[in-house]
Protein backbone atom coordinates (compact mmCIF):
# COMPACT_ATOMS: atom_id res chain seq x y z
CA UNK A 1 0.00 0.00 0.00
CA UNK A 2 1.33 3.92 -1.18
CA UNK A 3 0.37 7.17 -1.16
CA UNK A 4 1.71 10.01 -2.88
CA UNK A 5 1.65 13.56 -3.48
CA UNK A 6 3.99 15.31 -5.86
CA UNK A 7 3.78 18.79 -6.77
CA UNK A 8 7.41 18.83 -8.52
CA UNK A 9 6.15 18.31 -12.13
CA UNK A 10 5.26 22.29 -13.07
CA UNK A 11 2.93 20.77 -15.44
CA UNK A 12 0.74 19.37 -12.89
CA UNK A 13 0.07 18.21 -9.34
CA UNK A 14 -0.85 14.58 -9.12
CA UNK A 15 -2.37 12.51 -6.21
CA UNK A 16 -1.89 8.81 -6.57
CA UNK A 17 -3.09 5.75 -3.94
CA UNK A 18 -1.88 2.64 -4.74
CA UNK A 19 -3.43 -0.82 -2.77
CA UNK A 20 -2.91 -4.46 -3.59
CA UNK A 21 -2.02 -8.21 -2.87
CA UNK A 22 0.14 -10.86 -5.13
CA UNK A 23 0.50 -14.81 -4.63
CA UNK A 24 2.29 -16.29 -6.63
CA UNK A 25 2.98 -20.26 -7.59
CA UNK A 26 5.35 -22.24 -9.65
CA UNK A 27 4.00 -24.61 -11.74
CA UNK A 28 7.01 -27.25 -12.29
CA UNK A 29 9.90 -28.74 -10.42
CA UNK A 30 12.32 -26.11 -12.09
CA UNK A 31 10.96 -23.38 -11.14
CA UNK A 32 10.76 -21.95 -15.03
CA UNK A 33 6.71 -21.65 -15.14
CA UNK A 34 4.82 -19.29 -12.71
CA UNK A 35 1.47 -18.05 -12.42
CA UNK A 36 0.74 -15.27 -10.54
CA UNK A 37 -2.84 -13.93 -9.01
CA UNK A 38 -2.99 -10.07 -8.06
CA UNK A 39 -5.59 -7.87 -6.61
CA UNK A 40 -4.91 -4.16 -6.96
CA UNK A 41 -6.59 -0.43 -6.21
CA UNK A 42 -5.31 2.87 -7.50
CA UNK A 43 -7.27 6.08 -7.23
CA UNK A 44 -5.21 8.68 -9.86
CA UNK A 45 -5.94 12.69 -9.02
CA UNK A 46 -4.77 15.34 -11.10
CA UNK A 47 -5.15 19.04 -10.33
CA UNK A 48 -3.19 22.87 -11.73
CA UNK A 49 -2.76 21.73 -14.74
CA UNK A 50 -0.78 24.25 -16.41
CA UNK A 51 -1.96 22.84 -19.98
CA UNK A 52 -5.17 21.82 -19.45
CA UNK A 53 -6.07 19.78 -22.63
CA UNK A 54 -3.20 17.97 -22.14
CA UNK A 55 -4.61 15.66 -20.11
CA UNK A 56 -8.23 14.61 -20.90
CA UNK A 57 -11.11 15.91 -18.43
CA UNK A 58 -12.22 12.01 -17.87
CA UNK A 59 -8.94 11.12 -17.17
CA UNK A 60 -7.66 13.95 -14.60
CA UNK A 61 -9.71 11.73 -11.66
CA UNK A 62 -10.55 8.13 -11.78
CA UNK A 63 -10.09 4.82 -9.80
CA UNK A 64 -9.52 1.31 -10.63
CA UNK A 65 -10.10 -1.86 -9.03
CA UNK A 66 -8.16 -4.50 -10.80
CA UNK A 67 -8.15 -8.51 -10.94
CA UNK A 68 -5.26 -9.74 -12.62
CA UNK A 69 -3.52 -13.18 -13.67
CA UNK A 70 -0.34 -13.73 -15.17
CA UNK A 71 2.01 -16.66 -16.58
CA UNK A 72 5.59 -16.82 -17.26
CA UNK A 73 7.57 -19.49 -19.41
CA UNK A 74 11.42 -18.63 -19.10
CA UNK A 75 14.34 -21.33 -20.09
CA UNK A 76 16.86 -18.19 -20.84
CA UNK A 77 20.64 -18.90 -19.80
CA UNK A 78 21.16 -15.02 -18.74
CA UNK A 79 18.04 -12.51 -17.88
CA UNK A 80 20.32 -9.91 -18.22
CA UNK A 81 21.70 -11.11 -21.34
CA UNK A 82 20.29 -13.93 -23.26
CA UNK A 83 22.34 -16.11 -25.72
CA UNK A 84 19.95 -19.19 -25.98
CA UNK A 85 16.43 -20.35 -24.49
CA UNK A 86 12.53 -18.82 -24.69
CA UNK A 87 10.78 -16.20 -22.44
CA UNK A 88 6.90 -16.18 -22.98
CA UNK A 89 4.24 -14.32 -21.22
CA UNK A 90 0.46 -14.23 -20.70
CA UNK A 91 -1.03 -11.06 -18.92
CA UNK A 92 -4.36 -10.39 -18.67
CA UNK A 93 -6.15 -7.91 -16.07
CA UNK A 94 -10.04 -6.64 -15.35
CA UNK A 95 -11.07 -4.06 -14.37
CA UNK A 96 -15.40 -3.83 -13.30
CA UNK A 97 -17.26 -1.18 -11.98
CA UNK A 98 -18.67 -3.87 -9.39
CA UNK A 99 -15.67 -4.09 -7.29
CA UNK A 100 -14.91 -0.42 -7.69
CA UNK A 101 -13.47 0.65 -10.51
CA UNK A 102 -14.51 3.89 -12.32
CA UNK A 103 -14.49 2.00 -15.80
CA UNK A 104 -15.33 -1.32 -17.16
CA UNK A 105 -12.92 -2.97 -19.07
CA UNK A 106 -10.48 -5.81 -20.27
CA UNK A 107 -6.62 -6.17 -21.54
CA UNK A 108 -4.21 -8.90 -22.35
CA UNK A 109 -0.58 -8.91 -23.15
CA UNK A 110 1.20 -11.43 -24.93
CA UNK A 111 5.39 -11.83 -25.76
CA UNK A 112 7.05 -14.13 -26.96
CA UNK A 113 11.09 -13.93 -27.29
CA UNK A 114 13.24 -16.43 -28.58
CA UNK A 115 17.28 -16.61 -28.10
CA UNK A 116 19.66 -18.88 -30.41
CA UNK A 117 23.27 -18.96 -30.90
CA UNK A 118 24.26 -19.63 -34.65
CA UNK A 119 27.78 -19.92 -34.36
CA UNK A 120 30.87 -17.96 -33.84
CA UNK A 121 29.60 -16.12 -30.73
CA UNK A 122 27.21 -14.71 -33.14
CA UNK A 123 23.28 -14.37 -31.25
CA UNK A 124 20.15 -14.39 -32.92
CA UNK A 125 17.16 -12.12 -30.95
CA UNK A 126 13.98 -12.33 -31.89
CA UNK A 127 10.93 -11.15 -29.55
CA UNK A 128 7.09 -10.53 -30.45
CA UNK A 129 4.97 -7.86 -28.02
CA UNK A 130 0.78 -7.88 -28.59
CA UNK A 131 -1.53 -6.63 -26.43
CA UNK A 132 -5.22 -5.40 -27.03
CA UNK A 133 -7.45 -3.20 -24.28
CA UNK A 134 -10.96 -3.60 -24.76
CA UNK A 135 -13.70 -1.25 -23.09
CA UNK A 136 -17.36 -3.36 -22.32
CA UNK A 137 -20.62 -2.22 -20.84
CA UNK A 138 -20.71 1.36 -22.10
CA UNK A 139 -17.43 1.97 -20.63
CA UNK A 140 -13.90 3.10 -22.03
CA UNK A 141 -10.19 2.88 -21.39
CA UNK A 142 -8.14 5.85 -19.68
CA UNK A 143 -5.72 7.37 -21.00
CA UNK A 144 -2.72 5.93 -18.54
CA UNK A 145 -4.18 2.31 -19.41
CA UNK A 146 -3.64 2.45 -22.87
CA UNK A 147 -0.42 1.26 -24.83
CA UNK A 148 2.11 3.38 -25.33
CA UNK A 149 5.76 2.48 -27.58
CA UNK A 150 8.46 4.05 -28.89
CA UNK A 151 11.94 4.47 -27.47
CA UNK A 152 15.11 1.76 -27.30
CA UNK A 153 13.32 -1.18 -25.56
CA UNK A 154 10.38 -1.40 -28.10
CA UNK A 155 10.73 0.23 -31.76
CA UNK A 156 13.77 2.34 -31.78
CA UNK A 157 12.32 4.48 -34.88
CA UNK A 158 10.51 6.54 -32.56
CA UNK A 159 11.19 8.72 -29.68
CA UNK A 160 10.01 7.27 -26.00
CA UNK A 161 6.05 6.60 -26.52
CA UNK A 162 5.97 8.56 -29.19
CA UNK A 163 4.67 6.10 -31.86
CA UNK A 164 0.91 5.84 -32.65
CA UNK A 165 -2.12 7.98 -32.96
CA UNK A 166 -1.37 11.81 -32.42
CA UNK A 167 -3.81 14.78 -30.67
CA UNK A 168 -3.20 18.27 -31.00
CA UNK A 169 -2.88 20.74 -28.09
CA UNK A 170 -2.94 23.94 -27.49
CA UNK A 171 0.22 25.93 -25.43
CA UNK A 172 -0.83 28.89 -24.53
CA UNK A 173 1.03 31.43 -22.14
CA UNK A 174 -1.88 33.75 -21.68
CA UNK A 175 -4.79 31.27 -22.24
CA UNK A 176 -7.42 34.10 -22.69
CA UNK A 177 -5.46 35.57 -25.63
CA UNK A 178 -5.30 32.97 -29.02
CA UNK A 179 -2.27 35.06 -30.15
CA UNK A 180 0.00 33.43 -27.40
CA UNK A 181 -1.35 30.13 -28.02
CA UNK A 182 0.98 27.33 -30.66
CA UNK A 183 0.07 23.62 -31.44
CA UNK A 184 2.12 20.52 -29.95
CA UNK A 185 1.42 17.00 -30.85
CA UNK A 186 0.88 14.67 -28.18
CA UNK A 187 0.81 10.62 -27.99
CA UNK A 188 -2.85 9.52 -26.97
CA UNK A 189 -1.85 5.65 -27.11
CA UNK A 190 -3.50 2.88 -28.49
CA UNK A 191 -6.06 0.01 -27.56
CA UNK A 192 -3.76 -2.33 -29.87
CA UNK A 193 -0.37 -3.04 -29.52
CA UNK A 194 1.82 -5.03 -31.66
CA UNK A 195 5.43 -4.83 -31.64
CA UNK A 196 8.39 -7.27 -33.57
CA UNK A 197 11.72 -7.21 -32.99
CA UNK A 198 15.15 -9.24 -34.46
CA UNK A 199 18.26 -8.86 -33.92
CA UNK A 200 21.63 -10.26 -34.39
CA UNK A 201 24.12 -9.98 -31.91
CA UNK A 202 28.00 -10.24 -32.92
CA UNK A 203 31.42 -10.16 -30.25
CA UNK A 204 33.57 -7.61 -31.98
CA UNK A 205 37.54 -9.55 -31.07
CA UNK A 206 39.24 -5.60 -30.91
CA UNK A 207 37.86 -5.94 -27.06
CA UNK A 208 36.35 -8.37 -24.96
CA UNK A 209 32.86 -7.75 -23.96
CA UNK A 210 32.03 -5.38 -26.82
CA UNK A 211 29.53 -6.35 -29.32
CA UNK A 212 27.57 -5.01 -32.57
CA UNK A 213 24.06 -5.59 -33.01
CA UNK A 214 22.23 -5.12 -36.74
CA UNK A 215 18.41 -4.88 -35.62
CA UNK A 216 14.72 -4.66 -37.10
CA UNK A 217 11.43 -3.21 -35.17
CA UNK A 218 8.26 -3.42 -37.20
CA UNK A 219 5.15 -2.51 -35.75
CA UNK A 220 3.03 0.35 -33.62
CA UNK A 221 0.67 1.59 -31.55
CA UNK A 222 -3.22 1.05 -33.63
CA UNK A 223 -6.55 3.14 -32.10
CA UNK A 224 -8.40 0.86 -32.31
CA UNK A 225 -8.69 -3.32 -31.77
CA UNK A 226 -8.77 -5.10 -35.29
CA UNK A 227 -6.69 -5.70 -38.38
CA UNK A 228 -8.45 -2.85 -40.35
CA UNK A 229 -5.64 -0.34 -40.15
CA UNK A 230 -2.52 -2.50 -39.05
CA UNK A 231 -1.47 -2.23 -42.67
CA UNK A 232 -1.39 1.23 -43.38
CA UNK A 233 0.21 2.46 -39.84
CA UNK A 234 2.85 -0.32 -39.58
CA UNK A 235 6.06 1.13 -39.10
CA UNK A 236 9.51 -0.20 -40.22
CA UNK A 237 12.79 0.41 -38.08
CA UNK A 238 16.21 -1.15 -39.16
CA UNK A 239 19.34 0.42 -37.49
CA UNK A 240 22.53 -0.92 -36.00
CA UNK A 241 24.11 -0.77 -31.95
CA UNK A 242 27.19 -1.39 -29.92
CA UNK A 243 27.05 -3.28 -26.78
CA UNK A 244 29.65 -3.38 -23.96
CA UNK A 245 29.11 -6.12 -21.45
CA UNK A 246 28.77 -4.85 -17.44
CA UNK A 247 27.86 -7.17 -14.73
CA UNK A 248 24.85 -5.68 -14.99
CA UNK A 249 24.32 -6.05 -18.38
CA UNK A 250 25.46 -4.29 -21.82
CA UNK A 251 25.23 -0.55 -21.81
CA UNK A 252 23.48 0.04 -25.24
CA UNK A 253 23.88 2.38 -27.97
CA UNK A 254 21.38 2.24 -30.56
CA UNK A 255 20.26 4.02 -33.84
CA UNK A 256 17.27 3.20 -35.64
CA UNK A 257 15.89 4.73 -38.63
CA UNK A 258 12.41 4.74 -39.25
CA UNK A 259 11.00 4.30 -42.87
CA UNK A 260 7.56 5.21 -42.24
CA UNK A 261 8.09 8.16 -39.82
CA UNK A 262 5.13 10.37 -39.38
CA UNK A 263 5.22 14.05 -39.99
CA UNK A 264 7.20 15.91 -37.13
CA UNK A 265 8.44 12.68 -35.99
CA UNK A 266 12.96 12.45 -36.80
CA UNK A 267 13.42 9.48 -38.84
CA UNK A 268 16.81 8.58 -37.22
CA UNK A 269 16.71 8.39 -33.67
CA UNK A 270 19.82 7.28 -31.43
CA UNK A 271 19.32 5.76 -27.76
CA UNK A 272 21.97 5.23 -24.98
CA UNK A 273 20.69 2.96 -22.10
CA UNK A 274 21.78 0.17 -19.80
CA UNK A 275 20.36 -3.59 -20.67
CA UNK A 276 19.57 -5.18 -24.22
CA UNK A 277 16.04 -4.34 -25.85
CA UNK A 278 14.27 -7.40 -25.02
Amino acid sequence: MSAERNSENPIFTSRICDAGFQVERMLNAVGNKTLSLRYGFRETSLTNLLIPDLVLPEDRKFHLSTLAAAYAFDTRDNSLDATKGKFQTVDFDINLKGIGSSVNFARLRLQTAHYKEIGAGIVWANSLRVGVAIPFAGSRVPTSELFFSGGGSTLRGFPLNSAGPQRTVAVCSDPNDPATCSKIQVPEGGRELLILNSEFRFPLPIRKGLGFVAFYDGGNVFPKVGFGGVGSAYANTVGVGLRYKTPVGPVRVDIGHNFNAPPGVKATQIFITLGQAF
